[in-house]
């Protein structure tokens, strides 16, 4: 039985708004004892303007001018080859391959061609399992690191292919194991292309989108530090936050920070404290240093000692340089807003709803996408008006008179 591996490698004229345009399709087919069948490239007109060209990408990482690009056939008219390349194998692999199984779903979408449904192996997954690492790592370093002498032409789609089949190759090797061993192994490495959905990513956006569900909700823990996703959502409501009553604002444009002690392990209650400084017409300041007023919080650790709280080292700092900062303590603070802790503890969650507004400020472009999606749910499930509009009773005609 005659087994054929496929490893091929895409290049991008743009991915902007998370639509990848297909400039190179670099393959390399080879036999179970890597001797190479075939290789090649095709180089594709993306069919963009030029001021829709990437052009970090064109000047950093491309290694064709422009016009090259352009003056070569569309993706649609490679479409079959490509199709046919994937068809004929029994094993394809690439580096971070399952961005390149998007791209080839965004460009078959685009061409309204069939998705090209295919099953797949990450080299780049199956080196961290190999190297027992958990960073992503490139091509080049992953030949440096078994050292092997690969193509020097870097960023072009042909040799990242043929590269990336030395790496396989020289695993497989190192391990003394066959194709199917290794497999057999590691069989959570296996993904699948189906439907225009790369699988991996479906689970990964679910993921997200659940994590997202729980910073919005009641049913998460209350830490936040880092970068976790309720630091990432806290800091996205206090970017969106607005009054949600008419009151006095009678804090109107004082700021206050509150120590990490508190801060980093009362996620819900940070929330509702923001909200009610909002309300109040205070400002809540990451940055210790620049507020007007510093409360304090003490926790002790195990020794008996106070934990010292890193913002409390600025403020003193900021204190020493003439600034007007002044020091309350928690319960202080809990009586300007007229509450207690305990009734902060109690209080529900915050509305997000400032995070739906359509101009809020949202930095992180997957959590924009799974609010979007959220946002659309929501409309859909809001209770339709009795007075219909003529988009709504008309609706086919519409779609045709669009097309």
């Amino acid at each position: 039985m005659n087994i054929k591996y496929l490893i091929f490698d895409l290049e991008y004229a743009s991915s902007k708004g998370g639509v990848c345009k297909i400039c190179e399709f670099g393959y390399v087919v080879t036999n179970e004892k890597f001797d190479i069948i075939k290789k090649g490239n095709f180089i594709i007109d993306p069919y963009i303007n030029r001021r829709d060209w990437d052009w970090r990408v064109v000047k950093t990482i491309l290694t064709r001018p422009i016009y090259v690009y352009e003056k070569s056939p569309r993706f649609d008219e490679y479409y079959d080859d490509i199709y046919d390349l994937i068809n004929s194998v029994d094993y394809i692999f690439g580096h971070s391959l399952d961005g390149d199984a998007k791209a080839l779903n965004d460009d078959c979408k685009r061409y309204e061609l069939s998705s090209i449904d295919f099953a797949f192996y990450d080299i780049k997954q199956l080196y961290k399992e190999y190297s027992s690492i958990k960073r992503d790592v490139s091509v080049t370093e992953i030949l440096d690191n078994l050292g092997i002498q690969g193509d020097a032409k870097t960023h072009d789609a042909e040799a990242d292919a043929y590269n990336t089949m030395l790496e396989l190759k020289g695993m497989l090797e190192s391990l003394d194991l066959s194709l199917e061993d290794l497999i057999t192994l590691c069989p959570e490495l296996k993904n699948q292309n189906s439907n225009y959905v790369v699988e991996s990513i479906a689970r990964n956006q679910k993921k997200r989108e659940e994590k997202l569900k729980e910073s919005l909700s009641e049913e998460g823990n209350n830490r936040m530090y880092g970068h976790n996703d309720n630091k990432i959502r806290f800091l996205q409501f206090l970017d969106n936050v607005s009054p949600t009553k008419e009151i006095e604002q009678v804090l109107k444009e004082i700021k206050f920070s509150i120590s990490i002690n508190y801060e980093e392990n009362h996620y819900k209650q940070m929330l509702n404290i923001v909200q009610m400084l909002s309300n109040l017409g205070a400002i809540y300041v990451m940055k210790a240093s620049l507020a007007d007023y510093f409360v304090t919080y003490d926790i002790l650790n195990e020794d008996g000692t106070i934990r010292a709280c890193s913002k409390s080292r600025y403020v003193n700092e900021a204190i020493k340089n003439g600034s007007n900062i002044k020091i309350l303590s928690f319960k202080e603070f809990l009586d300007m807003l007229n509450t207690n802790e305990e009734e902060l503890d109690n209080m529900p969650m915050v509305s997000f709803d400032c995070l739906y507004r359509e101009d809020a400020i949202i930095k992180d472009k997957k959590t924009l996408r799974a609010l979007n999606k959220g946002q659309s749910t929501k409309k859909e499930s809001m209770p339709k008006s009795d007075n219909a509009t003529l988009g709504e009773m008309f609706a086919d005609f519409f779609n045709d008179f669009k097309k």
